[in-house]
């Protein structure tokens, strides 16, 4: 046998064998019947450190990448260590899982991810859902902002984030949606709006002037509405239509709910509301409301 026979003979085993290799897998894949991740950034990833990634289901307007995978990693975790009152960063995900199934308090750490990026890409919002166990069972948001070379912003109040849009201003109005169970008897869903603005390194909020029918007073405080949102709650046993959209051109954000006084007010009546607000001079001004009495079975 020649030399270059034997040269083109190796060659041939050795492409043989390198093309029966097994590739490496998605780190990412199947975290989420929801979103897809960049399978080429995925395999440029030689380690798994996803494998016992914590969340159950992850939302997003966008296709993830691996680097969106680890901030809402990085996002349970921190949460996980303020529920556990440790910093110590050498525990695994799934020691950390353990630990926070056997806490005393029933808290089990969120367990649902958003990743929301606004339409010029400018930034995304990361949210976690979780659920606290107590006398009856209530949700909790934890959420952060990331902006290109940005530090995150942390602390934000923003619950399951459904829309982002950008305002003509710059300013930027976030659509979210929320549920609790305020009273034993009785739980409510709930729609609710941000205005944001971005200064230097810090977010400005923009105050909604509304009165909530039911705990306006509340909602108008700003220690108790920091952020200033637009909060619009239902009871769970009214069947009419709840919704809170914005509409690009004509700049109106267009709200219907309805909501039972008989818990609060100690009155036996339910209305259905009705109205819009129209965005001029940076902010959202209510112009009318429609209110119509309803029966409730």
């Amino acid at each position: 046998m020649t030399a270059i026979r034997k040269t083109l003979l190796i060659v041939l085993i050795l492409s043989l064998c390198f093309s029966c290799k097994e590739q490496p897998k998605s780190e990412i894949q199947n975290l989420t019947s929801t979103a897809n991740s960049s399978e080429k950034e995925d395999k440029n990833h030689k380690t798994d450190p996803l494998a016992d990634y914590p969340f159950k289901t992850i939302h997003s307007n966008i296709n993830l990448t691996y680097q969106d995978s680890l901030e809402l990693l990085q996002l349970w975790r921190k949460d996980a260590f303020t529920v556990l009152d440790t910093v110590n960063t050498a525990l695994s995900n799934l020691e950390l899982q353990q630990l926070l199934s056997a806490s005393t308090d029933g808290i089990k750490g969120i367990s649902v991810g958003r990743v929301y990026a606004s339409p010029d890409h400018k930034f995304k919002i990361f949210v976690g859902r979780g659920e606290s166990w107590g006398a009856y069972c209530n949700p909790y948001w934890i959420s952060k902002i990331l902006r290109t070379k940005d530090s995150p912003l942390y602390n934000l109040q923003f619950k399951d984030v459904e829309t982002i849009a950008v305002m003509p201003d710059g300013k930027y109005l976030v659509l979210e949606s929320s549920f609790g169970r305020p009273a034993s008897v009785y739980s409510e869903t709930t729609k609710s709006a941000t205005l944001i603005a971005f200064e230097d390194s810090g977010i400005d909020y923009q105050r909604f002037h509304y009165k909530y029918p039911k705990y306006g007073d509340i909602q108008s405080d700003s220690l108790y509405n920091p952020t200033g949102k637009l909060v619009l709650s239902q009871e769970h046993f009214i069947t009419n239509k709840q919704d809170l959209t914005y509409d690009p051109k004509s700049q109106r954000l267009r709200y219907q709910y309805a909501t039972d006084f008989s818990y609060c007010c100690q009155i036996d009546s339910v209305y259905a509301y009705k109205g819009a607000f129209e965005y001029k001079n940076g902010t959202f001004i209510h112009i009318k409301e429609q209110k119509q009495y309803i029966k409730v079975d």
